[in-house]
């Protein structure tokens, strides 16, 4: 502030030296200056209040936060105190309530088909079900998700439209034979687009950012802030600069978490999130007739299952990879150069534990069930003829 006391200060310095009175006009010239600037500022935000503009943008902002929090609760199980949690913590696990898991099947049709199981009550090894209607190797397989009942799921089409769906909104498909193509479509892509991924969304308030990955191996970073536009709006922006590329996956992250992508053809790349730009960068530097499978979080410590479309399972450690520090690479290979002349092709990867489980979509529909631990040590999935997908949980069967 300029107070009285600097103007006399100012007065008496001009006074005693005089050739300081340009720099202390200059001075107060730019004073004033940003003093009519704020007035301005506040004098638009008094409008806006007036107006109820600014009251708007409030209450949207509220709407938001409580949305988050919302989702949020629905993970932990509502009103529970922090100490509650605690308590249920420290009991023994046999005492836990195990809750159900569910396995989404989905394409980019729009087709989503869930199916609920209580991991307790399966067994390695085991059908969970067969989807009648057949699958194309020539088109583009369904893909498979684990989530909790109360997850929150972001539905992106390649238009870069999104929804949010919840996980219980979707009917249970029941009895072992079901017909895929009547499966129900939540949000039926609109003319000219497809469903290009649906994304766990409940702990959006925990992360700092999301990636938004491509086909062709392009990764855009999204400041969460900018989550309450993107639902408001129900567009998150199509992720892509070439025209025959589209968006594959979307993150979560934390700004000190490492990103995984990998190929069909078997290259891997790990980086930090921290080094990737807010601009649409190509950070894995595919063939032609490759494009990604895969794009996750590896958390601290963490190993990955890598699985081929005839079943063979491929572990890989954390300190067997190597984070790259450039983008426009071709990456780690997974696969020899035999393997991928052989016609061998990645169909997932994903970060494990060996106490979980994973669900695997055989090409004649069967869902199957198999214990990490037991994968790891067989090494293969037995398939009569090829897997479309792979999705594993952290919970434990029975």
């Amino acid at each position: 502030m300029i107070t009285p006391d600097k103007i006399e200060a100012w007065i008496k310095e001009v006074e005693e030296r005089p050739a300081s009175a340009p720099l202390i006009l200059q001075y107060i010239a730019n004073r004033l200056r940003d003093l009519t600037a704020r007035n301005e500022e506040l004098l638009a935000e008094n409008i806006s209040l007036m107006t109820g503009k600014r009251v708007e943008e409030y209450e949207r902002r509220i709407a938001h936060l409580e949305y988050q929090l919302d989702l949020l609760k629905r993970q932990v199980g509502g009103e529970q105190m922090v100490s509650d949690l605690l308590a249920a913590a420290a009991q023994p696990a046999a005492a836990s309530m195990v809750e159900s898991v569910n396995l989404l099947v989905y394409d980019t049709t729009g087709r989503v088909l869930r199916l609920e199981a209580n991991p307790a009550k399966l067994s390695a090894e085991a059908h969970i079900g067969h989807l009648q209607g057949g699958f194309s190797i020539q088109d583009e397989p369904p893909r498979l998700l684990v989530v909790p009942s109360q997850e929150e799921l972001l539905c992106i089409f390649t238009s870069g439209r999104v929804t949010t769906l919840p996980v219980m909104s979707i009917p249970v498909a029941e009895g072992d034979a079901i017909d895929w193509l009547r499966a129900p479509m939540p949000d039926e892509p609109r003319a000219g687009e497809m469903l290009a991924c649906l994304a766990p969304f409940s702990k959006m308030a925990l992360a700092d950012s999301f990636l938004q990955v491509s086909r062709r191996g392009f990764v855009k970073k999204i400041r969460s802030s900018l989550a309450q536009s993107i639902l408001a709006n129900y567009y998150i922006g199509s992720g892509v600069n070439q025209p025959a590329d589209k968006t594959f996956e979307l993150a979560l992250c934390g700004s000190q978490d490492r990103l995984v992508l990998v190929s069909a053809e078997g290259f891997l790349v790990f980086l930090e999130v921290g080094q990737l730009p807010y601009s649409i960068e190509e950070v894995l530097r595919l063939g032609s007739t490759d494009h990604l499978v895969s794009a996750f979080i590896l958390p601290p410590g963490g190993s990955i299952l890598l699985m081929t479309q005839v079943g063979k399972a491929i572990y890989r450690t954390e300190d067997s990879l190597e984070v790259v520090s450039s983008f426009r690479t071709k990456g780690q290979a997974v696969l020899s150069a035999q393997r991928r002349q052989q016609g061998v092709r990645l169909i997932s990867a994903t970060a494990v534990r060996e106490t979980g489980w994973g669900c695997a979509l055989h090409q004649d529909g069967t869902l199957s069930l198999h214990v990490i631990s037991d994968l790891l040590g067989k090494g293969v999935i037995p398939t009569s003829d090829q897997l479309l997908a792979f999705a594993v949980t952290s919970e434990r069967l029975g």
